[in-house]
């Protein structure tokens, strides 16, 4: 029998600093996929040319084989291909984000986050749906049996739209996992000898992430945890030692709501104690999806410490990451140096090793998959829902964990966002306005018909040349 064919890999986004290095540095490294053909696209011409020197420069350096593509045009790329990675985003990921919260904001309106939850992701679905689909279909026409590997938030929403209105078969994958991961191995360190900052915190902030990454990591490694739920509100249904087995729960449970430091992420620690299961997101995740952040006279932004994303943090990242393009160019920077994307700040999700299982038939085991939720894998979450778990990936494709039902308070938290999800996206597909003021007026975030108008309004007329489905 002639052994399986290496497979082939587009990556759409592939000249992003802060996503294409990482993602072809992940693939390249991998021995298991020696051979592929990797193809990068991106719309940006010298940032895509900057990507591609760098991926042949690993992949000799590296020793790969593999054949190195690039293009600005997707339909060049897309026949023949095995998965298709997309990592894209519509308008300046930063400019826009705070324009997400900065419009609902003059209407009274004060998002904890605005970017998976609250009208701030409503707009952000807006955006990027109608490319996230387009992209689907033309793989219906040039790959149709490819797999969609989605990295775009909103994730739930994006990855619903292709499962709902194309034939393409996606998965969302995210990292956020390790945000669960640094807080047990926070509040267990004496027990692992793991080091904790002074004042250690798990806020979603690019300037946090040194202080975070050594953290994450070495719960990953001493710890495992089994979550299910939604994308970024996921919540921890087992935890033990992943050495000996040992159930973790308990301790974990004792130590955080007696004793441990009482500003360490108070709102996951309040929703613990209220809920019975810890949350995986941390605050700056959590509190999109909770009605009770947002209240002006009581401002829990403030009781809880609930901070922004840094938007300039973000910009100083992206900026770091093309120095390190530019120096390994030139040869300061060793390339070895990239088969250790942590010691960078760099967090990946398993995207070599997902190709590597269906390709072939490794039986890998994922800890964070966002697929449908078809056969009940949560069994008290809508049927057509994508939902957030485990599972185990083979030459079969895909097959999701199983979960016995989450606690009625914590499914009926994750029912709401899935059911508003879905009318978003549906307006979001369509460029139905009513079906847009009905999921404005459905957030928990919007308490008023003529808020709810006025920041749809603003939302068509700022992002008018986006927002193409709504013209």
């Amino acid at each position: 029998m002639a052994p399986t064919k290496p497979p082939k890999i587009v990556i759409l986004g592939a000249g992003s600093a802060i996503f294409g290095l990482g993602a072809m540095a992940t693939l390249i490294r991998s021995e298991r996929l020696r051979g592929a053909e990797l193809a990068l696209v991106d719309v940006d011409e010298p940032a895509l040319e900057t990507m591609t020197f760098l991926a042949q420069k690993m992949n000799q350096a590296w020793d790969a084989g593999m054949t190195i593509t690039s293009t600005t045009r997707r339909a060049e790329a897309l026949p023949g291909a095995d998965f298709v990675i997309v990592s894209v985003q519509v308008g300046q990921r930063e400019t826009v984000w705070e324009m997400d919260w900065q419009i609902p904001l003059r209407h009274g309106v004060r998002q904890p986050y605005a970017e998976n939850g609250g009208p701030g992701s409503f707009a952000h679905t807006c955006r990027n749906l109608p490319l996230i689909l387009d992209i689907a279909r033309d793989m219906e026409r040039l790959c149709p049996d490819a797999w969609y590997i989605n990295l775009v938030n909103p994730l739930i929403r994006l990855t619903l739209g292709v499962h709902r209105y194309t034939n393409i078969k996606v998965l969302g994958l995210c990292h956020q996992l390790l945000w669960g991961y640094a807080m047990a191995a926070a509040i267990l360190a004496d027990r692992y000898d793991i080091p904790i900052p002074d004042g250690f915190h798990v806020h979603t902030d690019a300037d946090n992430l040194p202080h975070f990454i050594p953290v994450a990591r070495a719960g990953y490694e001493r710890l495992d945890i089994k979550a299910a739920g939604i994308n970024h509100f996921s919540w921890i249904v087992d935890i033990r030692d992943k050495a000996t087995g040992e159930d973790l729960y308990p301790l974990l449970r004792e130590r955080w709501l007696t004793g441990y430091r009482r500003d360490f992420e108070p709102l996951t620690r309040e929703m613990f104690e209220v809920f019975g299961l810890v949350p995986t997101p941390g605050d700056s995740h959590l509190c999109e999806f909770l009605p009770c952040v947002v209240d002006p006279v009581h401002k829990p932004w403030e009781k809880y410490h609930l901070k922004l994303q840094s938007w300039e943090g973000n910009r100083r990242r992206r900026a770091s990451r093309w120095e390190l393009a530019r120096s390994i160019l030139s040869e300061e920077t060793p390339v070895e140096k990239l088969r250790d994307m942590w010691q960078f700040n760099i967090l990946e999700e398993p995207v070599a090793e997902i190709i590597e299982a269906i390709t072939y038939n490794d039986n890998y085991y994922a800890q964070q998959l966002n697929i449908p939720n078809n056969g009940g894998l949560i069994p008290n979450l809508p049927a057509d829902a994508i939902v957030e778990v485990p599972g185990v990936i083979s030459g079969m494709g895909i097959q999701g964990l199983g979960f016995p039902p989450l606690p009625d308070g914590i499914a009926a938290l994750c029912r709401r966002e899935l059911e508003l999800s879905s009318i978003v996206v549906d307006a979001a597909a369509t460029g139905d306005r009513s079906l847009a003021l009905q999921a404005l007026l459905l957030d928990p975030m919007i308490d008023d018909l003529d808020t709810a108008r006025a920041i749809l309004n603003d939302f068509l007329t700022e992002f008018a040349d986006y927002l193409p489905q709504f013209a």
